[in-house]
């Protein structure tokens, strides 16, 4: 719906809207006999370049009379004061700010005049600037640029004044050209009266052009005219609301130290905004930055829990591992004795084999001496055993 309310303002404020409106029920109207007048059939419905030309002066007549109206709807609020009263020995320059809310405090209605238009231009060049010295410059310029606003604004009915005459001179033409289609010399009394009739056509368009044209331009210079007054007015009321309203900084050397004084002033406040600002998106920096360390110092338990896990287990591992490599070196300890162990067994099997076999040699010398073996005392060869090697 909001959107489309200005669509629908627009269209109630369309010249082409309300003439296309009037003449379509002007044509029902002669249509359906209601209108019996015989000078308005003649001049207004008689032939298609007519109606065209009655079309068009509709239009513009319903942009003068729109034009008209916005200027009487304005009119009478031109001498009421719309700011508050300024203050004794000139208004600081800040106070535009609170007079831009008073107006913004206005009726919708309100705010749609001209000159509330105009002053709230002026209070926000006011404000950009922060100085009033070049105030009468920019009425200056906003008074000329309503001005040309306002010439642009009849740009329809000056095309339509231009376009009648054009219609009319075309309905002279199409006029003659069926008068002398139906010329006959052979038969002039009665043709006669067909060519008076395209002589009609050709006479009439161009009359009823050139009136419309008339009274479309006297009546635009009416309504020009009225709306310059209304323009001089609202420059008039405007200057007086501001010029002089505002503190003016004197061309003097203390006026100059004053208006250092004063960018300095406004620098300064510049520099102090711009600090507040920088000063927050600092703390929101930090802010978001210990938010994300807490993240990471988590994340940083974590892992050093997950390393600590990981410690004990390779803790274990190696021990595991050390205990591996003792009983490595005990199996190779363990090799090593058995090994000396089983040589030390073939070792003692030659040895007994030699006992043996010098045994044999013994009892074979006793033997041949004659005596008995046992009668010999015994002699064992054989090795006592020792500590430690096998048996």
């Amino acid at each position: 719906m909001n959107h489309s309310q200005p669509r629908t303002s627009a269209v109630l404020r369309s010249p082409v809207f309300w003439g296309g409106l009037v003449y379509t029920i002007f044509h029902i109207l002669w249509s359906q006999g209601v209108i019996k007048s015989g000078f308005v059939l003649r001049y207004c419905a008689g032939h298609p370049v007519e109606y065209v030309e009655t079309a068009l002066f509709l239009v513009g007549m319903a942009s003068l009379a729109i034009k008209a109206l916005d200027i009487f709807g304005q009119y009478g609020s031109v001498a009421t004061p719309l700011l508050r009263p300024p203050l004794p020995g000139g208004t600081p320059v800040a106070e535009a700010t609170c007079l831009l809310a008073d107006l913004e405090d206005l009726p919708e209605g309100g705010r749609q005049h001209l000159l509330v238009r105009r002053l709230r231009l002026a209070l926000l060049h006011v404000e950009r600037s922060n100085s009033a010295e070049k105030l009468d410059e920019e009425l200056k310029y906003l008074a000329d640029e309503e001005a040309d606003r306002a010439y642009a604004s009849y740009g329809l009915v000056r095309s339509v004044i231009w376009a009648i005459p054009i219609l009319g001179f075309l309905g002279t033409v199409i006029g003659i050209a069926l008068a002398m289609g139906k010329l006959s010399p052979q038969e002039l009394e009665t043709s006669l009266p067909s060519v008076m009739a395209g002589l009609m056509v050709a006479f009439d368009t161009t009359a009823v052009a050139l009136a419309f044209s008339m009274i479309l331009y006297f009546t635009q210079f009416a309504v020009e005219r009225w709306e310059q007054r209304f323009l001089e007015a609202v420059d008039s009321l405007a200057s007086a609301e501001l010029l002089g309203r505002f503190e003016r900084i004197p061309n003097t050397p203390d006026g100059e130290v004053a208006a250092v004084r004063k960018s300095l002033q406004a620098i300064l406040q510049s520099y102090e905004e711009t600090t507040a600002r920088q000063a927050e998106a600092w703390r929101r920096s930090i802010e978001a930055a210990a938010a994300n360390w807490q993240q990471v110092q988590s994340g940083i338990e974590q892992s050093v829990a997950s390393a600590a896990g990981l410690q004990q287990n390779m803790t274990r591992q190696a021990e595991m591992l050390h205990r591996a490599i003792e009983a490595v070196g005990d199996v190779a300890r363990l090799e090593t004795e058995l090994n000396r162990n089983l040589a030390a067994l073939a070792g003692a099997r030659n040895f007994e084999q030699t006992v043996i076999s010098l045994a044999a040699a013994i009892h074979l010398l006793n033997a041949r001496l004659g005596r008995e073996p046992g009668d010999a005392p015994w002699v064992s060869l054989e090795p006592k055993p020792r500590k430690g090697q096998a048996a």
